[in-house]
């Protein structure tokens, strides 16, 4: 911001003039360093620099041109940034400098990817050509290069100026983090490369291949079934159940959250419990955790993923929000009726319409070195929906299938501002309301102790009757043939083919809410939401194992003066609220906890059964003895501790019963003692047969079988199979799978006769605890993987640690508590 009345000597418009100015008055002395950086800071208060960046010098005139920056960098314990400046340019300064001193490789291979230019770089293997095809159409339809508000150009201005700033001053031959030290695709970036970062969409990339691998058919492709890798015919069924899975997959890292309102919380304001299950492994989706502050606009500490500038889930004064993955379905499949002849001219509403025809160019690194181009055709319906190829869905003479996704522009960004200065959890929502940009559930807590729980949107407009009435495969897909099968509009919704926001899931409340990647039916039990489109999720069935944990977690803690003593102890709808208040220190303590659900409600029976029939026949007349492994189950605490032996036997036994595949429920093979009951969905299917249940027997046996191939003991500790292994140090790591219902998710599966890896899928990742006070917002927070990729910084795996140990991190909020907190303090500024 301009300092007003500034004398008109000190009205300086750019550097040059600047230079000019004390070449003009070159008498004037400075007696110390001190006296020419007030003059500095006079002008930059008083004048609009405008800098030529030599990263931006390929942009248009207008991305040329930037603003000085100055941010001041506060870094307290595991390296947590906080960024402190006087507007938003210089905050996306602060902010991407501090990215790129923790993650600087990250960045760069972002960029590379981003600006389709990785088969340039690395060559046309793994996938990199195909990627750069992708990201190439994207860039040619304009994606991240869409017009933006003042606010949320300066920010990526300044963000990509910090990341610039950065690379000047380390040099790419000087880089800390030998991964990418002295690489020649380490390059400087414009603001459009930071704005692509942004954009990029997780389920778009997932749906990349099989869009890339659309092509038209060859003459000589006349069949309009579809066969698997053996050839055998896929039923419809079969191709439904496919198309759900491979849905499934970007969901199954999902996260956990719970709000706690003011009538129960131990200081009657909210609370909130954040626990995003993020892959350690991927780059490209890894948390940064910030708290940025301009003074007196903007205060706000959470997190984004990596290259975003600026926090998409965390707290301010006044409101905490985090998400979790939503059971909406928010994109369709659509089948394409062929012009005989035609293999791109499709059908509809009875008249011919030819597919867009979209080829892109990229540049090749070939084999001598040499850089080479080539193309390739994307096709598309005029409704928007782009033509793919999978192993369960062709594209012949006669059918094509195509996709047709959701895309916010930039509603979210343009609604940042507006969320951090929402005062309580109805503000909150109306800003969803009038722009509906988030893919996934919106859990929140406000100060004044009210919680809120929604689905705010966006959702392809899909009522029940179309949903039934335009399916083809089962369900599997649309009719793409019909405009009355299309999405419909509503004109109280933020854009076109979406519903409004009266038609989705929203529940304010004063006790708590939550959710655990199930569907809004039980938010909170007490007030179950009924009564919305089949596209939105379901209602009335069974919740997966992490949700009914957690519910049973909380249920415990408001009735734990006469808590249950057994899970199997029915919960139902409806249950009353005690005196008992929830304080955070509960919630964090909820979460580490580790208690295996599904062992509380089978592992007694289990026992039963494997006393009763000490050995079992597996295929091959091989005969298993079952009475160690069930010795070590009798034993076994029911947690997924460290310490806790037995609960990788228990995991396994339930991973064969499901075939090894992923699920979030218990084996539907199972005979329960007592099956799914609607009116108490919280606790049931619970306890086995223990008369007649063969497949329970059978996979014990499996799991004592491959366990011992691998020369895993059945009674090994949890984290002596359970690891991670940073510079050497080998980290032992508590939590449990989907599989088992542990809230604290945990994955790292078993793979044949080489045991177990080291985790790096779907995992608790940026964990977060908050409250509000009389003095503002009191944090408890921990990045389980840690800030760093890099091996050589401190920060590589001190939090991991610190998770192995169950520690939290202490995150200062208020100014003078971060001045207090800070291990290392600077200010980095452009000139």
């Amino acid at each position: 911001m301009l300092i007003d009345n500034c004398p008109d000597y000190l009205k300086l418009s750019s550097y040059s003039k600047l230079s000019s100015h004390l070449k003009l008055n070159s008498h004037l002395k400075f007696r110390s360093a001190a006296q020419f950086l007030i003059l500095v800071a006079l002008l930059s208060a008083c004048s609009e620099w405008r800098l030529l960046d030599s990263a931006e010098s390929s942009g248009s005139s207008s991305d040329q041109k930037i603003l000085a920056y100055s941010a001041e960098i506060r870094r307290t314990k595991g390296g947590i940034p906080h960024i402190k400046a006087n507007d938003l340019g210089s905050l996306g300064f602060g902010t991407l400098y501090a990215m790129a001193e923790d993650n600087i490789c990250i960045l760069a291979k972002h960029y590379i990817m981003l600006g389709a230019n990785k088969a340039k770089y690395f060559g046309p293997e793994d996938g990199n050509l195909e990627s750069d095809w992708f990201h190439q159409l994207l860039i040619n339809r304009g994606h991240g290069a869409e017009k933006t508000s003042d606010d949320i150009n300066a920010l990526f201005q300044g963000a990509a100026a910090g990341y610039n700033h950065y690379l000047q001053t380390m040099g790419v031959d000087n880089l800390p983090d030998a991964q990418c030290r002295g690489q020649g695709w380490v390059r400087p970036v414009n603001t459009l490369d930071v704005k692509r970062v942004t954009r990029a969409d997780s389920f778009l990339d997932h749906l990349r291949p099989i869009i890339v691998a659309a092509k038209p058919p060859s003459s000589t492709t006349t069949s309009t079934t579809i066969s698997d890798e053996r050839g055998d015919l896929l039923t419809p069924l079969m191709i439904a159940a496919a198309v759900n899975d491979y849905l499934e997959i970007p969901k199954q890292g999902g996260s956990n959250a719970i709000a706690i309102g003011g009538d129960v919380s131990s200081n009657g304001r909210g609370l909130l419990l954040t626990n995003p299950h993020m892959p350690w492994h991927n780059e490209f989706q890894r948390f940064y955790p910030m708290h940025q502050t301009i003074p007196g606009k903007l205060d706000v500490m959470g997190a984004n993923l990596v290259g975003r500038p600026r926090v998409g889930f965390g707290i301010t004064e006044n409101v905490a929000w985090t998400s979790t993955v939503s059971t909406a379905k928010r994109l369709s499949f659509y089948q394409l009726k062929l012009v005989p002849g035609k293999a791109t001219s499709y059908f509809f509403d009875g008249a011919e319409y030819p597919m867009k025809k979209e080829t892109v160019t990229v540049q090749v690194k070939a084999a001598d070195g040499s850089i080479e181009a080539r193309t390739h055709s994307f096709y598309s319906t005029h409704y928007g929906a782009m033509l793919v190829k999978s192993e369960f869905f062709d594209w012949t003479d006669q059918t094509a299938y195509a996709v047709r996704t959701l895309d916010t522009g930039w509603r979210g960004e343009v609604s940042t501002f507006d969320q951090y200065s929402a005062k309580t959890v109805r503000e909150l929502k109306q800003i969803h309301n009038d722009n509906q940009f988030l893919m996934v559930n919106l859990i929140a807590a406000d100060n004044q102790g009210e919680v809120l729980y929604t689905d705010p949107g966006p959702v392809p407009h899909i009522s029940d009757y179309k949903m039934a009435s335009c399916a083809v495969l089962r369900g599997a897909a649309f009719d793409g043939s019909r405009s009355d099968c299309q999405w419909g509009n509503d004109d109280d919704a933020a854009s076109a083919g979406i519903f409004a926001p009266d038609d989705m899931p929203v529940v304010f409340r004063k006790d708590y809410v939550t959710n655990s990647n199930d569907s809004f039916w039980l938010s909170n039990p007490n007030q179950p939401l009924t009564g919305y489109p089949e596209v939105l999720g379901n209602e009335k069935q069974q919740r997966t194992l992490r949700t009914r944990s957690g519910l049973k977690m909380i249920q415990e803690l408001l009735h734990s003066n006469n808590a249950t003593d057994s899970a199997e102890d029915s919960i139902v709808l409806g249950d009353s609220i005690s005196d008992r208040k929830i304080s955070r220190a509960d919630l964090q303590q909820l979460l580490f906890a580790n208690e295996n659900y599904a062992g509380e409600i089978i592992r007694d029976d289990l026992v039963v059964l494997c006393k009763k029939n000490p050995s079992v026949k597996l295929e091959g007349d091989k005969t298993v003895d079952l009475r160690a492994a069930c010795d070590v189950l009798d034993s076994w605490d029911l947690h997924s501790n460290i310490e806790s032996r037995g609960a990788h036997l228990f995991r396994e036994f339930l991973a064969a019963a499901n075939d090894y595949q992923y699920t979030r429920y218990l084996p539907k093979s199972f005979k329960f003692k007592v099956p799914f009951d609607e009116a108490h969905p919280l606790d049931t299917p619970r306890g086995l047969n223990t008369n007649d249940n063969p497949t329970v027997l059978l996979s014990l046996a499996k799991a004592i079988v491959r366990l011992e191939r691998a020369g895993i003991a059945l009674d090994a500790k949890l984290g002596d199979v359970q690891s991670v292994t940073r510079n050497g140090v080998v980290i032992p790591l508590h939590g449990g799978q989907e599989i088992e219902g542990v809230f604290n998710k945990v994955e790292a599966n078993f793979e044949g006769s080489e045991g177990y890896p080291e985790v790096t899928r779907w995992s608790s990742s940026w964990i977060m605890a908050t409250e509000f006070s009389d003095d503002g917002p009191s944090i408890k927070a921990l990045l389980t993987y840690s800030l760093s990729a890099n091996p050589d910084s401190p920060y590589f795996y001190d939090q991991t640690q610190m998770y192995s140990d169950k520690q939290w991190l202490d995150i200062p909020f208020a100014d003078s508590q971060v001045n207090r907190a800070a291990i290392k303090h600077y200010v980095v500024q452009q000139p």
